[in-house]
């Protein structure tokens, strides 16, 4: 099941965190603290991580941004289009070429 289509980020391959919105955290909520991820071929743990911000949307409080995170999302291009797809009977999650 394609959960939403996200351009990677030029911090990416740095930090192994591809942004996501809030409503596909919350769909992949349901897989735990640390779930089973495949990303261009490559399988690890992810885990999906919050993190409060200071951007021009947060400012008043409460803003948040969300991301997928694994050491196999470094090895994403930045600019590429992916789709992030939950595979519910593995209870897994894919990062996958758009």
């Amino acid at each position: 099941m394609i959960i939403e289509e996200r351009e990677v980020s030029r911090k990416t391959p740095h930090d192994g965190r591809l942004e996501i919105s809030a409503e596909a955290a919350a769909r992949l909520a349901p897989l735990g603290a640390d779930f089973s991820l495949v990303a261009g071929g490559r399988a690890a743990r992810g885990r999906v991580e919050r993190m409060a911000c200071s951007c021009a949307k947060g400012a008043g409080g409460g803003h948040e941004h969300h991301f997928v995170a694994s050491p196999a999302l470094t090895a994403l291009a930045p600019g590429s289009r992916v789709r992030v797809e939950l595979d519910e009977v593995e209870s897994a999650v894919r990062v996958e070429s758009a």
